[in-house]
């Protein structure tokens, strides 16, 4: 009974000393594995092998050396062959006798080889489509080149790229506008005569911008008034017709393309009745050479404004007028666009100022028109 229970106790105690001695075998091994594990995260070949160095000589290193084999495999089946080759060949350093390893590493290279042919093909194949892409873009830059050309917005000054068909629209401004109303205010300050006179206008506005960026053109304007409207003691002295002319040619330098000096000539015509050539103070027509300055087609907004003025020389020739001025201004509203003409809204103020030895002499309209002209792309 007493051998019994020895032999019980004997066998209790060895138990306990193997099992501890497995628990701290796992443990030790365990935090190998854990340093195993961060270097194939790190991918670090010196830490690698000086791992496998340090515990070559352990007699549990053979698990060591297990579980870095499996690391490489996983790295395998990740197509990660650059760090397992490199991870292969520490293993076979630190064991030559490991044929498992070298198997391994055989596998490894030819998988390599073939990633890497696999590799250069793509390359090979993406610098093909990249040398036909630059190919493609070449010939259509030449294309862009042939069938483009830069011209130069002669309203902003902008140089922009646009076909040979349209390049005139940029070298040239051709606007044209019909004044369907022109209500004039004739007025003389001394006979009091203030009358509403009602006609039509026209007016054609053209630049060209040079090579040098100076715009060279002309201004032509008429208007006819042919209906006269007054509250007048002597109907008599209302005007039948009334007229006004202006031809003026323009420049604009380059370093202000909007500002026009302008010089040019004029009319002022009144078509008297007999009986006003002897008794009516109103001025009889008048022709005159002119010299002024415009600005023309400010931006304000999408829509355009333009003033100037002129000094109408002609009154140094005649004895009853001692000045004599016009001034011009007009806003255009543009409302539609086409593709080569460009349609707008515009209201325009006009007035001819005549100073006479009885007093002044004003001729004051409101123009409404509609006018066109080419787009400036």
């Amino acid at each position: 009974m007493i051998c019994k229970k020895l032999k019980l106790l004997i066998l209790s105690l060895v138990f306990i000393l193997t099992a501890n001695s497995l628990f701290a075998v796992e443990e030790y091994v365990s935090q190998i594995y854990k340093q195993l594990d961060q270097i194939f995260i790190e991918k670090s070949e010196d830490k690698l092998s000086a791992v496998l160095e340090d515990n070559s000589s352990d007699k549990y290193y053979y698990l060591i050396e297990n579980y870095t084999e499996k690391k490489i495999r996983r790295l395998i089946v990740n197509n990660d062959y650059d760090f397992a080759m490199t991870a292969i060949i520490v293993v076979i350093d630190n064991n030559l006798e490991n044929e498992q390893a070298v198997e391994m590493y055989t596998v490894i290279a030819e998988a390599y080889e073939v990633q890497q042919k696999h590799e250069a093909e793509l390359e090979y194949q993406r610098q093909l489509e990249l040398a036909r892409i630059e190919k493609a873009k070449e010939a259509q830059r030449g294309n862009v080149e042939k069938e483009y050309v830069a011209a130069t917005n002669a309203s902003t000054g902008k140089t922009v790229y646009v076909t040979g068909k349209e390049t005139k629209l940029v070298r040239y401004n051709l606007k044209g506008s019909m004044g369907l109303a022109d209500v004039t205010w004739l007025m003389d300050q001394k006979s009091e005569i203030s009358t509403v006179e009602y006609g039509a206008a026209l007016e054609l506005n053209y630049g060209y911008t040079t090579d040098a960026k100076s715009v060279i053109g002309f201004d032509a304007f008429g208007s006819i008034q042919f209906l006269s409207m007054g509250n007048l003691k002597d109907e008599k002295q209302l005007i039948p017709l009334l007229a006004d002319a202006d031809l003026s040619l323009k420049y604009a330098p380059a370093a202000f393309p909007l500002f026009n000096i302008r010089a040019g000539f004029g009319l002022a015509f009144t078509g008297k009745t007999d009986y006003q050539n002897l008794f009516s103070p109103i001025a009889d027509t008048i022709y005159s050479p002119t010299i002024g300055v415009k600005l023309e087609n400010i931006p304000v907004g999408d829509s355009k404004f333009t003033v100037g003025a002129d000094w109408l020389a002609g009154h140094l020739f005649y004895k009853n007028i001692k000045f004599a001025m016009g001034a011009a201004m007009n806003f255009a509203m543009p409302f539609a666009e086409l593709e080569k003409i460009k349609l707008s809204l515009n209201i325009g103020l006009r007035d001819k100022v005549l100073v006479k030895d009885t007093g002044i002499e004003n001729r004051a309209s409101v123009i409404l028109a509609i006018g066109a002209e080419n787009v400036i792309r």
